[in-house]
């Protein structure tokens, strides 16, 4: 199933890591940190943040997602035999306010601006968005700025979707959602909001039975 077009949306909600921050941009701590070994924690640690967050809202054992990244972390540092103190762990964490966003949404976002109102929607807890978006001088673009932490559950937990919707007090229909991530398009599309897939690396979409409901390269597409 193809989820809706954009022809009748009011709004529109990015999802945030990935999409608007580049999360790559946090291995130059990574590399500070721990030199060669950074190229081995990394994909560990970013497939493990990920995990935890299904696998916490499966549980029902909510912890947000800053804590919930630290833990991904200490995972990923176990798994690959490498030591690292506390102040280490701290210094790396706190990167992620300070993450460098796509130079195609710095340029995109002005522009959707001036014709949509527009959102965050993302797993992370209220500061870490704050605290990005005001680092990196994009928040005055977003009309709200909305964490699956208020619902203490993560996507691709349907209500999480909705909560978009109802935050802007739109219907789903009006409410477009784009994120570079295939399951979280598919999850969106499934919970009945037209979708636009970033495939910016050229994958494949999810074998999930939701189908984004268009597939850009760029931003800039959308702003076209």
């Amino acid at each position: 199933m193809r989820s809706p077009a954009f022809t009748e949306a009011h709004a529109l909600v990015f999802d945030a890591y990935g999409t608007l921050f580049d999360v790559s941009s946090i291995d130059q701590a990574l590399q500070a940190e721990f030199g060669p070994q950074a190229s081995q924690i990394a994909p560990v640690w970013r497939q493990k943040q990920l995990e935890y967050t299904w696998l916490r809202s499966l549980m029902d054992r909510y912890k947000d997602f800053y804590a919930l990244t630290e833990d991904a972390l200490v995972y990923a540092l176990q798994s690959t035999g490498t030591h690292a103190r506390l102040d280490q762990i701290r210094t790396i964490m706190s990167a992620y306010y300070e993450l460098k966003v796509f130079p195609d949404a710095l340029e995109a976002l002005p522009l959707l601006a001036e014709r949509y109102r527009l959102a965050v929607l993302s797993n992370a807890n209220p500061s870490l968005l704050e605290r990005a978006c005001a680092f990196s001088g994009i928040d005055n673009y977003f009309e709200q700025l909305l964490s699956a932490d208020a619902l203490q559950v993560y996507k691709p937990t349907p209500a999480v979707y909705h909560m978009a919707a109802e935050g802007l007090e739109l219907e789903p229909a009006q409410t477009g959602f784009i994120s570079a991530n295939t399951w979280d398009i598919a999850g969106a599309a499934s919970a009945g909001l037209p979708t636009a897939w970033l495939n910016r690396k050229r994958g494949v979409p999810e074998v999930l039975g939701y189908a984004p409901g268009q597939i850009i390269q760029s931003l800039l597409q959308l702003a076209a």
